[in-house]
């Protein structure tokens, strides 16, 4: 039986000296059950992961996506250790910055050159930066999350603190519609088409390319913010998928197997214009440890058949969610979104429960079988297809339980501890 004794006596704790008790929304205990969930891991080893009162899940959270070759991965472990020995940051950048920009303008289409930062917003912000200076305009349209810097998140429902006027310069389009892209095209002088390449179940074919041909025809800059898809659909991400090419691209997350790292890459004269008074620089942007650390989770992902195992596993749990949700007639209230490899379930409300009364049904009973994860899942290569029929049997319980509280037109009985509920959440339709 899981006990979560330690992990409530934390969190109490924390909720007195930093807001959500957690560093990012989305590892905050609002998006769990709180009092039957865990909420501070002890430490991870593969697809694994033990929290503070001992309790083991098999993890398809991957750190929100950075774990891509497994926790104490040794090789990983080996390179961080050595770097660890010489220094992480000093008063002079290491070799391994060299070495490292030279594998991303190896292997990511665009990469001509490379500027190294910390997060994904960062990254995403470098590039809307360097496209505002390159194209002299202020307006931008985006499609998709791009982090917390107000030019982004102002565009959302959680843009308390960003000023009016700085909201103005950005612009929403929809994914997947060259028509609602174009006609904001003709409307506005843009400097920056910036979007998630991958969103949902993908791009209708031919629509990155129509995006890129619609962007320059306008005169804008394209962005890929590849911060999810880097590294994680393919090495080179969506861009090699889909042989469409952009100008800039931010990556991130799974670059470094769960080290802090992200980069912009792209054309020259782009990048160029940082030497030339375009303003990105940071002091941990030359981390050596987090680049010994992305040195060696690349070499990894370049292994022969890498991808090709993420893929498969990603299709047995991706086809076996869309079975149960027809063997228990749950159209209605589920469906799956998302590519193979980081997919999961679309909750939508029935009767008097709304969506997060059965997200929580959904999240409690995965936890009580000892599977960590939100709606969407994340693969890393230690994921086998032993852990995917753990997976796909504790869904099994999950949608049984749904129905149950569908038919009964209520959670009661069902859901024992908090409910589920978000502070931010991702449009994953």
């Amino acid at each position: 039986m899981q006990i979560f004794k330690k992990s409530e006596e934390l969190l109490s704790r924390e909720l007195k000296v930093s807001p959500l008790a957690a560093q990012t929304f989305s590892k905050s205990y609002r998006y769990l059950c709180r009092g039957i969930a865990p909420n501070f891991m002890d430490h991870g080893e593969g697809c694994y992961i033990y929290d503070v009162d001992g309790n083991k899940f098999i993890d398809y959270m991957c750190a929100l996506g950075p774990i891509i070759v497994g926790y104490n991965e040794p090789s990983v472990n080996e390179a961080v250790i050595e770097q660890v020995n010489r220094f992480a940051s000093g008063s002079l950048q290491s070799k391994l910055e060299v070495e490292l920009a030279e594998k991303l303008c190896e292997i990511v289409p665009c990469a001509e050159m490379v500027r190294f930062v910390k997060n994904g917003g960062d990254a995403t912000t470098a590039a809307i930066r360097l496209a505002r200076a390159y194209t002299g305009r202020d307006m931008l349209l985006m499609s998709g999350y791009h982090g917390m810097h107000d030019w982004s998140i102002g565009v959302t429902k959680n843009h308390k603190g960003v000023p009016k006027a700085v909201r103005e310069l950005t612009k929403s389009f929809t994914y997947n519609d060259l028509a609602d892209l174009e006609s904001k095209l003709k409307d506005n002088e843009v400097a920056a088409v910036i979007l998630e390449p991958i969103q949902s179940n993908g791009p209708k074919e031919g629509y990155l390319q129509g995006v890129k041909e619609l962007a320059h025809k306008y005169g804008a800059v394209l962005v890929f913010d590849e911060v999810v898809s880097g590294f994680r659909y393919a090495l080179g991400g969506a861009s090699e998928m889909f042989g469409v090419v952009p100008d800039l691209a931010a990556f991130g997350k799974g670059m470094a197997n769960g080290y802090a790292i992200s980069a912009v890459a792209g054309k020259k004269e782009l990048l160029e214009q940082i030497e030339q008074g375009v303003f990105v620089s940071t002091t941990f942007g030359g981390d050596a440890v987090s680049m010994a650390a992305s040195l060696a989770t690349i070499k990894i992902l370049e292994r022969p058949g890498f991808y090709e195992k993420l893929t498969k596993i990603g299709k047995i749990q991706r086809s076996g969610i869309e079975e149960l949700i027809g063997k228990y007639g749950l159209k209605e209230a589920l469906s799956v979104s998302g590519l193979h490899v980081h997919a999961g379930v679309v909750f939508e409300g029935h009767g008097s429960l709304d969506s997060l009364d059965i997200q929580s049904i959904y999240s409690q009973t995965m936890v009580e079988n000892g599977i960590l994860v939100f709606a969407t899942y994340n693969l890393n290569s230690s994921h086998t297809e032993k852990e995917a029929e753990r997976y796909l049997e504790a869904t099994d319980k999950a949608f049984a339980l749904i129905r149950k509280a569908i038919d009964n037109d209520s959670v009661g009985g069902i859901l024992r501890g908090g409910k589920v509920d978000p502070v931010f959440k991702r449009n994953m339709k």
